[in-house]
C-alpha cells in the first residue's frame, strides 16, 4: 500500500494522526506496508472543523499489486455532518 488520498475534506484539520504513519496534503502516507492477501489495516484519524455543513469523504487508496502495478480503490464515499453546539440544555439536559 503507497497511501490514502483525499482522506481529509475540505474545511478540515487534523486533531489526531497514527503514531506510525505520516499525513501530508491530505494523504496518509503509508510508507510501503505490505499486505498479504485478504488482510486488512485498520488506522484512526481524528478531524476537526471549524464550520458547520455537510462534507462528502471520498478516500482513494493507491497500492501496487501483486504484478507491481499501479492500482486505485475507492471504497464506498461516507457523509461528515458538523452541527453547531447548543448550549441549552448542553451541562444539564432538557427541561
Amino acid at each position: 500500500m503507497i497511501k490514502v488520498t483525499e482522506l481529509i475534506p475540505e474545511g478540515f484539520g487534523l486533531a489526531e494522526k497514527p503514531e506510525i504513519y505520516r499525513v501530508e496534503d491530505g494523504c496518509l502516507s503509508m510508507k510501503g506496508k505490505r499486505l498479504d492477501p485478504m488482510k486488512t489495516e485498520e488506522e484512526r484519524l481524528v478531524l476537526k472543523s471549524n464550520v458547520k455543513g455537510v462534507f462528502p469523504l471520498k478516500p482513494t487508496i493507491l497500492y501496487l499489486d501483486e504484478n507491481g502495478r499501479y492500482k486505485s480503490h475507492e471504497p464506498e464515499p461516507v457523509t461528515i455532518t458538523v452541527k453547531e453546539l447548543g448550549v441549552k440544555g448542553w451541562l444539564k439536559g432538557e427541561r
